[in-house]
């Protein structure tokens, strides 16, 4: 049997270990592309999420719609602080079908990191639409 003394400070440690991974893992859970793809970041405020998620919408003619985009400013908004989530759709760009993966992490300011993961030559376009959102 461990003294209580021991046992206290091994579950501390443990503790102060779990809140420090849990308070950094939204910084490291950012979209990483995988090969043959980019990722195109953005920080924009919570009330400007809506605005960034139809531009990008306007790019695709199936696959993440304007109807896409509304859904997931409602779902990006009811996510609780720094809790990291992805969505994933089929989308088709210049009659091309491509995928796109959409991370998003809203932090203790209500600033939404977004992350998009697709081809590069959709990168750059989205890219483009967002030029002038980002503070």
């Amino acid at each position: 049997m461990y003294p209580r003394r021991a046992m206290l400070r091994s579950l501390f440690a443990v503790t102060a270990a779990m809140t420090a991974l849990a308070v950094g893992a939204p910084r490291l859970l950012r979209a990483q592309p995988a090969a043959g793809s980019d990722r195109v970041a953005v920080d924009v405020e919570l009330e400007a999420c809506g605005k960034a998620l139809r531009r990008v919408a306007r790019l695709f003619s199936a696959g993440f719609t304007r109807a896409d985009a509304d859904r997931l400013e409602r779902d990006i908004d009811a996510l609780p602080t720094d809790k990291a989530a992805q969505w994933t759709y089929q989308v088709t760009h210049d009659g091309q079908a491509a995928t796109l993966t959409v991370h998003a992490v809203v932090d203790e300011l209500s600033m939404v990191d977004l992350d998009f993961v697709t081809t590069p030559a959709i990168a750059a376009r989205i890219r483009k639409a967002l030029g002038d959102l980002e503070r």
